[in-house]
């Protein structure tokens, strides 16, 4: 009777630490996020074509709030409130420009960007890079997200870029650490 307890003490042990042993690769690194989703293009050159022609809107531009050139230069998160009424395009963009092609590659060799909605890490699939020349004849350098079809409903879009080191674009220093842009989204 002893050797029968002690064998199934050792098998529900056994069954334990086997689960301990799968759970982590059973939990996905990058979760999927999780309920009604907007469409999100896949084919950098539609987002090109959106942007060029004016057929999509900022989503910054559809939000009350306006940070000043010296809330955007240091770390920290600044939040917009979106409210999207009618079927126009959206796109989140994350921008750095400087000053010539060498000192913003150099920049980027510092700058890591992530682009999130609902907590969830978007990929390259669906984030597309663009170069381009600011007014100002810079070289720049984006990351970019074009959404559409969206879904009734509130949702959180957040993009960080993570300065691991100061940076100059050649006409400032920033300070390192994470310059998080969040959108509050509702679709009416």
């Amino acid at each position: 009777m002893k050797t029968r307890n002690q064998l199934l003490i050792i098998g529900l042990l056994y069954s334990v630490l086997m689960m301990a042993c799968m759970l982590p690769g059973m939990i996905p690194l990058n979760p999927t996020p999780e309920g009604p989703m907007p469409h999100m293009e896949e084919d950098p050159q539609k987002l090109l074509e959106a942007l060029q022609g004016g057929q999509a809107n900022a989503l910054e531009s559809l939000a009350p709030e306006q940070y000043s050139e010296e809330d955007l230069a240091k770390p920290g998160r600044l939040t917009y409130t979106v409210t999207i009424a009618d079927d126009l395009p959206t796109y989140l963009i994350y921008g750095w420009c400087a000053v010539d092609e060498a000192t913003l590659q150099q920049n980027f060799e510092h700058i890591d960007v992530n682009i999130y909605f609902n907590d969830a890490e978007l990929d390259g699939s669906v984030v597309h890079v663009l170069t381009y020349t600011s007014p100002d004849a810079m070289p720049c350098q984006a990351f970019s997200v074009l959404l559409s079809e969206w879904p009734a409903g509130e949702y959180q879009l957040e993009a960080v870029a993570t300065f691991d080191e100061e940076i100059n674009d050649g006409l400032a220093d920033y300070a390192p650490g994470d310059y998080a842009f969040v959108y509050n989204v509702t679709v009416k």
